[in-house]
């Protein structure tokens, strides 16, 4: 029998993972359109509410002025252009505010109640932990937009988004944990450490692939080299350790930045596509094969549409759908890798 507070957690869990999914998509497109910088000051609890007459949009207009991006970039724009920038900087830091409320008010309930499982007392605590250093690393983040350069530094991008993808696959691996023990969908195959292993170097690499999307979309470079597999007259990136030291050449070199994300895109696909395949004939349970096969077309469909964005210079539709599409491939070995650890009636 199925107790209502572990189905209650279990809504909650995937709330929280939907609502992460949002934040990604609302992110990216922030970031696309270029809106991160639009909002000046940072307040946890001042600026919840928009500016609702024009003396209010003059003032945070006049603001924006006073800093690099309106004086190097964007100086001939007016209000209203402001005012579609400033919407999804707006809507990416409610949204955020709003997840926060969302995960830490039950959480004092279900903990005060003692009805979560020593599983989930152990890992809760952490993603509180990481929820609020994503907070700050998002102040932190815009903060360095505001100095000297109008962009906000690839490195804290970076930081910024590994934490969101940390923070969802915790949370959707203990989601898919409680469902299962929920429902009792449960199977008798057994997986060799090997097995595991595997999911866990494609999980690992997918991850490394995101991050290194993270630097071609802190730095632009996605828009320096459109043409594919070629970069430019060849397959190498022209002067790839240009810069001093060499290490920084790749995190700052455009062209290294956007050749390392095409070899990284291109070693992890295939990886997973070979493991997939490989591993797929040792189970015989529907939703694992699935998983796999699912799996196989979700990573192939993210390749190409990777070469499509890059070849269309990165238009803010496709470059969203894309970075979706990460999500989605990293979401589906999560769950494989939770279902390949499963046991029989295993409790959560």
């Amino acid at each position: 029998m199925v107790t209502n507070y572990n189905q209650n957690i279990t809504v909650w869990l995937g709330i929280n993972a939907l609502m992460i999914i949002g934040m990604v998509i609302i992110g990216g497109i922030t970031r696309l359109t270029d809106s991160g910088l639009s909002m000046i000051d940072w307040h946890l609890y001042k600026g919840i509410f928009p500016p609702i007459n024009q003396g209010d949009w003059m003032l945070l207009f006049e603001k924006y002025k006073q800093y690099p991006e309106y004086k190097l970039i964007n100086f001939d724009i007016g209000l209203n252009d402001f005012k579609k920038i400033f919407f999804w900087e707006y809507f990416h830091r409610i949204w955020g505010r709003l997840i926060g409320i969302v995960f830490f008010i039950p959480l004092v309930y279900f903990w005060v109640t003692n009805k979560l499982s020593p599983v989930n007392k152990k890992y809760l605590p952490i993603i509180l932990f990481l929820g609020c250093l994503q907070a700050f690393m998002g102040w932190y983040m815009v903060e360095s937009g505001l100095v000297d350069k109008p962009d906000v530094s690839q490195y804290r991008l970076a930081s910024h988004l590994t934490l969101a993808f940390i923070i969802y696959s915790i949370i959707l691996f203990l989601f898919w944990n409680s469902f299962r023990a929920n429902y009792k969908i449960n199977h008798n195959d057994s997986s060799s450490p090997k097995v595991k292993r595997n999911i866990l170097l494609c999980f690992f690499l997918t991850f490394l692939t995101i991050i290194s999307g993270a630097f071609v979309a802190g730095t632009d470079a996605g828009l320096a080299y459109n043409n594919f597999p070629l970069m430019g007259n060849s397959i190498l990136p022209p002067e790839p350790f240009a810069l001093k030291p060499l290490w920084t050449n790749f995190f700052e070199n455009i062209s290294l930045i956007q050749f390392d994300h095409r070899v990284l895109a291109s070693v992890t696909s295939l990886t997973i596509i070979f493991t997939c395949i490989n591993d797929r004939k040792k189970f015989k349970n529907t939703l694992i094969r699935r998983l796999y096969l699912f799996i196989i077309s979700a990573i192939i469909l993210q390749y190409t549409l990777g070469v499509i964005t890059l070849k269309l210079y990165v238009p803010i539709a496709l470059g969203a759908i894309h970075q979706l599409g990460s999500l989605i491939v990293l979401s589906a070995i999560t769950i494989l890798f939770s279902e390949i650890t499963i046991q029989k009636n295993r409790p959560v």
